[in-house]
């Protein structure tokens, strides 16, 4: 799901979901509350909430709705639940994001053993959506040419950090990062971001380990598209290569994307964690789900297995 009427949404997942008034109470006066919002046409679209103020010189505010139903993590049938499909299909679930993503988000997580049973116990949740075309005109851009991706999760993540401390908050949920997080890892997280001056990849985009084969490994993020990146695989042989090497590899691109640009290109080629040369393949579908364009590197004296080169259309599901 491309950006489009939204450009950034997170997510905060409550065992009861709060009211509005508790959330304008959560949020003030960190932030400026424009105006409350009754919704759209039913709970996929958009519940009752409130309109944050963002970049008011541009039309940017951030909609905080309030939805009493469990994540849906399928896209619903356009003929059974045609309100469920049209809001997955327009992005009401955030930009990029794509079904299944939650279960992902639990089963790639790392660092949260507890992760799986926060999905169960969830019963609702807060979208934090930013958008710069609130009551504008339909011809209205989309996106201002200044816009700025990073200063934009950012905000979207200090609201959600707000919510996060309310009762009942259970977890951050990153729908187009497939991100599951606790208060105390976003806390650490956002710490660690400032006192190094660099972004929390960690808490905005997952690192993802599977197994292609009996000899292969695949190591990816999923994200990078909110930062307008693409995503990035690494496919390589553990018995080789350690993958405790590979994953600040991939962050390290990462950042090196974030201050240059999309400047690396399919058949360019960097140095590995260990002075190794890595070729770069670009592709337009991603081995594992979500289907994505991706950067895929691998080790220069190394032939990977055939589907590595020739990939399905679309990815198969974990």
């Amino acid at each position: 799901m491309a950006k489009g009427f939204f450009t950034q949404g997170i997510a905060v997942l409550f065992g009861k979901a709060p009211t509005r008034a508790q959330v304008r109470e959560a949020l003030e006066p960190a932030f400026e509350i424009a105006r409350e919002d009754d919704g759209g046409d039913g709970w996929a679209l958009g519940g009752e909430g409130l309109i944050v103020t963002y970049r008011p010189d541009v039309n940017g505010y951030v909609n905080v709705d309030v939805v009493n139903h469990k994540w849906p993590d399928h896209m619903g049938d356009p003929v059974d639940e045609p309100e469920l499909f049209a809001a997955w299909t327009f992005g009401h679930f955030g930009p990029y994001a794509y079904p299944g993503n939650l279960e992902r988000a639990a089963e790639h997580n790392l660092v949260w053993e507890g992760a799986k049973d926060v999905v169960k116990k969830h019963a609702g949740f807060l979208r934090v959506r930013l958008s710069y075309i609130f009551g504008s005109s339909d011809d209205a851009p989309t996106r201002p040419d200044d816009c700025d991706p990073l200063d934009e999760l950012n905000f979207c993540y200090a609201v959600a950090g707000k919510l996060l401390s309310m009762p009942h908050a259970l977890a951050l949920f990153n729908p187009g990062g497939e991100v599951l997080c606790s208060a105390e890892t976003l806390e650490h997280a956002m710490k660690w971001s400032a006192d190094n001056e660099l972004e929390p990849l960690d808490i905005w985009a997952n690192l993802r380990f599977f197994q292609v084969d009996d000899t292969w490994s695949l190591m990816d993020t999923v994200g990078n598209a909110q930062l307008d990146l693409p995503d990035l695989e690494a496919v390589f042989q553990p018995e080789h290569l350690d993958p405790n090497a590979v994953a600040p590899l991939l962050r390290n691109i990462t950042g090196y994307l974030i201050e240059e640009g999309a400047v690396i290109e399919d058949g360019h080629s960097i140095d590995g964690p260990d002075g190794d040369t890595w070729r770069v393949h670009a592709f337009e579908n991603s081995l594992s789900s979500p289907p994505r364009d991706v950067l895929c590197f691998v080790r220069e004296d190394e032939q990977p297995p055939d589907l590595v080169y020739h990939r399905a259309e679309e990815p198969e599901e974990e």
